[in-house]
């Protein structure tokens, strides 16, 4: 954009008779009152009388604040933008009272600090001498509209562009460039100005409007029911696990159209109608639907800084079923806007899966207790017990035993109980029987019979008995009780 000439046609009028001092007075003099009246020529002799500077009074006098983007070449106000356009801004400033010097004149401008889609700037002229104004009053009324506006579709911040302010003295075309400042309070010094139209000028700056929104997200995860938020946490198979899922904004507009979606790694559940939202307007919670797995949840807008800081929490469970080792269950969550991903984040959960299965094989002493190893004769019934038992932190599935009865030992049909419930005769076959699942730290008792027969040769004999158990991830086990049978043959009957 050309500011020169832009300057150049709002002073086309001026610029005629800027040579002729006197011809310039008389004829703005001729111009204010066919414009004006009596009315406006009477407030300009009051304040000529006066003796005093005074600023942007006059007929003919522009509109104190205009802008425009950077890429057109008219000023207006108020103009349509958009976030990324960069924009001008011009201030007008004449002293109109002749043969009098405002000392020490400064010009502001205030860019709004606050994102939004109507961007309001106020602008001030004032001196040593005289007081700030914030418009072009000519008769009482402004001289186009108050201050500056910026009509924008979506919420935008604008920003000062260093180094890009401008003044043009004294109807210059071409401009000169000043310090910094014009949007501080205190605005920048732009020197001396004498009365009078040939001394009047612009001065000049640009602008960015900008307007980013920056979604940040931190995942964490705790066992259910504690508050100590991790990224990483050890648990068992089995436990119930909770996860938060915080989202932030740290850019500087409001993240419309935002969606939060979530993938739970191999061998963890969720929990149904677990999933709450939590915002510092609904402290309390609000319960969200079950498609944070799906399709996601919406979070529709969330605004910047502390206060639109948004939790999602939800709860799952690891699986009693997860195979026996360590593991690492990593959970990714990731935030989307208008369908675009903006940030991901993963919380860690290391499971030991340990399936202690141990097997405890007895013989019956025949006086109630249990024993390794025990004595019989042939005939007698023997009464054997095995105890399976889980001594790792994970479920056992699908468990199964056998029983191998020793030569001279026959099993006793019907004689197999299970934690005191009769169980069919599968035990003493080669697939053996199935006895289900048992949890971490529970067992089961299985007890049979066997009758010993036959007739062996005269001798002791160890009949040792062998039971079995595996399970699904554990390989099969065995332990063994023995009865001791002496075998003799009968004595020969006394000659007496």
């Amino acid at each position: 954009m050309n500011i020169g000439k832009m300057i150049s046609k709002v002073g086309a009028s001026v610029k005629g008779f800027v040579s002729n001092r006197k011809k310039m007075i008389v004829t703005v003099a001729v111009a204010t009152a066919l414009v004006a009246g009596f009315f406006g020529l009477q407030s300009y002799k009051n304040a000529k009388s006066a003796g005093s500077p005074r600023f942007n009074f006059l007929q003919g006098d522009a509109e104190m604040l205009r802008v425009s983007k950077s890429t057109e070449s008219t000023w207006a106000d108020p103009i349509s933008a958009n976030v990324g356009d960069k924009v001008s801004f011009l201030l007008y400033f004449h002293n109109g009272m002749i043969d009098t010097t405002a000392h020490n004149t400064r010009v502001r401008v205030d860019l709004p600090v606050d994102q939004s889609s109507t961007l309001k700037m106020a602008s001030y002229i004032w001196s040593d001498e005289t007081p700030y104004i914030t418009d072009t009053i000519v008769d009482g009324k402004i001289v186009g509209q108050s201050g500056a506006t910026i009509n924008l579709p979506t919420n935008a911040r604008i920003s000062y562009i260093p180094g890009s302010t401008m003044i043009f003295r004294n109807g210059a075309s071409v401009g000169t460039q000043i310090a910094d400042g014009i949007t501080t309070n205190s605005g920048v010094n732009i020197g001396d100005i004498n009365g009078c139209w040939q001394y009047s000028g612009y001065v000049s700056f640009q602008a960015n409007i900008y307007g980013e929104s920056n979604l940040v997200m931190n995942k964490q995860v705790a066992h259910a029911g504690d508050t100590n938020w991790q990224e990483e946490i050890a648990a068992n198979p089995g436990d119930e696990i909770a996860y938060k899922i915080g989202v932030r904004n740290n850019g500087d507009v409001d993240a419309t159209d935002v969606s939060v979606k979530d993938i739970l790694p191999q061998y963890m559940t969720y929990e149904t109608g677990t999933s709450f939202v939590y915002t510092s307007a609904h402290p309390e919670g609000i319960k969200l639907a079950d498609t944070l797995f799906g399709n996601g949840v919406s979070l529709s807008t969330i605004i910047p800084g502390d206060n639109g800081v948004e939790y999602i929490v939800y709860k799952t469970r690891i699986s009693s079923n997860i195979p026996t080792g360590s593991w690492e269950l990593i959970n990714t969550a990731r935030v989307y806007q208008a369908g675009v991903e903006k940030a991901q984040d993963q919380a860690k959960v290391v499971v030991t899966a340990n399936r202690g299965l141990i097997i405890d094989k007895k013989v019956s002493d025949g006086n109630g207790g249990w024993v390794e190893r025990n004595s019989a004769k042939i005939g007698d019934t023997e009464t054997y017990r095995i105890i399976v038992k889980n001594t790792g932190n994970v479920s056992i599935s699908n468990v199964s035993v056998k029983d191998i009865m020793p030569m001279f030992v026959n099993y006793i049909a019907g004689s197999t109980k299970v934690d005191g419930l009769t169980a069919n005769d599968q035990i003493v076959t080669a697939n053996g029987l199935s006895i289900g699942d048992i949890a971490a730290g529970g067992s089961k008792i299985i007890v049979l019979q066997g009758r010993i027969y036959g007739c062996p040769p005269v001798g002791g004999y160890n009949l040792t008995n062998t039971g079995y158990t595996w399970a699904t991830g554990v390989n099969e086990i065995s332990d063994i009780a023995i009865t001791v049978v002496n075998v003799s043959a009968p004595s020969a009957p006394s000659n007496k």
